[in-house]
């Protein structure tokens, strides 16, 4: 360094000498080059001031008193050519940092980030006006104290919040942690917050920086679709143990219907055929009368059994006549008065929401069945555009909402998939002694025939 400077110094004196003689206007375009050689070479703007100075000593004092101020004022841009170059390093450095800082806040805005800054030996923190909004403060109402954040830490996560950040001070392990907060307003809030400190020569931590998140949004997403998963885990077995209790249904009644009739089918017929050796008209006509009742016997049971597991009537006569003969059945069978309002000309449903739609009522009135001890079902199938709604209330006793999750929920669940197959939603309306109310909310466009309306 020393030596650059020396040599420096010998050609800027003679430089600036030349100069001072006739001022040209390569002797100014010589001292640029020689500031930005100096610059290149590491020299600093104070080496540039000492070598300047020197040159003045030399050559501006010694002159007469009358010379002085020309000279002076020569030498003066002279050396302001030699320091252009570092002027337009320090302004790009200046530009360079600008745009970093800008590029830093836009980082921060888009991620949407508290920043914090704290200072571990004296405990002076300091919090940006963000984070302080995603703890629901303005910028002026929450102190920029450490106790401050750490009193609004969930009592649940406080001790994990503590150990990862004392994990990270004394061990440098990472600070990355989720944890919830309670907020001005008193709402409980998930944040993500990472931070990073630094260490002098000695270990010590001096500082630490770092932002919050608010993942609110996202962790009430985990949870449904954690709450879904476990839902659709739950359905599953449970339809695979419905396909096998209805397995089991089909062969009871194939074996003690659909068999027994059979069988007795079969020893009429094998009477008929020992008879014939007696002398006496075969068959007769009382003998053929049985035999048609076993067939016609036989011809129910099948229908029966063929009914339960897909209603051909919704087939032949449409959604609303299969409705209408499953409410008459249910009726009989539970005693349970069914009141309809169905306007069977509102909607024209198409044929590929008819299996749903059915399934949903059939499992609606199920419930009731089983849990609700009503007297009184009320059946509604409304148009109320853009929508399509199927309501079944009944006047039995209700239950807690929210309570736990029985056997019959099973029937809520399928209900539901149904539903959203269909891109609608059921929604329950129960309290304890108040009865129990299913809607399904049906958009139009999946239930009804294109061009209808």
């Amino acid at each position: 360094m020393t030596t650059r400077l020396g040599a420096l110094r010998a050609e800027y004196l003679s430089s600036l000498r030349a100069y001072l003689e006739d001022e040209s206007e390569g002797g100014l375009a010589y001292a640029y080059e020689m500031g930005r050689r100096a610059m290149m070479a590491r020299l600093g703007l104070l080496d540039m001031a000492a070598l300047h100075r020197a040159a003045l000593d030399t050559l501006v004092l010694p002159a007469t008193p009358s010379d002085q101020p020309r000279l002076m004022e020569a030498s003066t841009a002279f050396f302001n050519e030699l320091l252009a170059p570092f002027e337009l390093s320090i302004e790009g450095y200046r530009a360079a940092l600008a745009a970093s800082e800008e590029r830093f806040q836009l980082a921060v805005s888009g991620a949407m980030a508290g920043l914090w800054d704290w200072n571990p030996q004296t405990d002076e923190i300091y919090f940006s006006p963000h984070f302080k909004r995603i703890m629901g403060y303005e910028d002026g109402e929450l102190p920029n104290e450490r106790q401050a954040h750490f009193d609004a830490i969930d009592p649940q996560d406080f001790e994990h919040v503590t150990q990862s950040l004392k994990s990270h001070l004394e061990q440098r392990h990472r600070y990355d942690v989720e944890y919830r907060i309670r907020t001005k307003s008193g709402e409980i809030r998930w944040v993500h917050s990472r931070g990073q400190a630094l260490w002098n020569e000695a270990s010590v931590p001096y500082r630490m920086v770092g932002w919050i998140l608010d993942i609110t949004d996202r962790k009430h997403d985990e949870e449904a679709l954690r709450a879904s998963r476990e839902e659709m885990r739950r359905l599953s077995a449970h339809i695979q143990q419905v396909r096998e209790e209805e397995k089991a249904r089909i062969a009871r009644e194939l074996h003690d219907d659909l068999g027994q009739q059979l069988t007795a089918l079969k020893m009429a017929a094998s009477l008929l055929d020992h008879g014939a050796g007696d002398g006496r008209k075969w068959p007769s006509h009382e003998a053929l009368s049985g035999i048609y009742a076993m067939i016609d016997e036989l011809v129910r049971s099948v229908r029966h059994i063929a009914a339960d597991l897909h209603p051909v009537i919704l087939d032949d006569l449409g959604l609303i006549p299969a409705i209408d003969n499953l409410a008459d059945e249910f009726s009989a069978r539970y005693g349970i008065r069914v009141i309809r309002h169905i306007d069977p000309d509102a909607i024209e449903f198409n044929r590929e929401c008819r299996i749903d739609m059915f399934r949903i009522v059939q499992e609606a009135l199920t419930n009731v069945a089983r849990h609700a001890g009503a007297t009184e079902v009320i059946l509604d199938i409304v148009r109320a555009d853009p929508h399509c709604i199927v309501r079944v209330v009944d006047n039995g006793r209700g239950a807690a909402t929210g309570g736990s999750k029985g056997r019959h929920s099973f029937g809520l669940l399928g209900m539901r998939e149904r539903a959203a197959l269909l891109g609608g939603e059921i929604r329950i309306s129960t309290e304890p002694g108040a009865g129990f109310a299913l809607t399904a909310i049906l958009p139009l466009t999946a239930v009804e025939t294109r061009g209808a309306h």
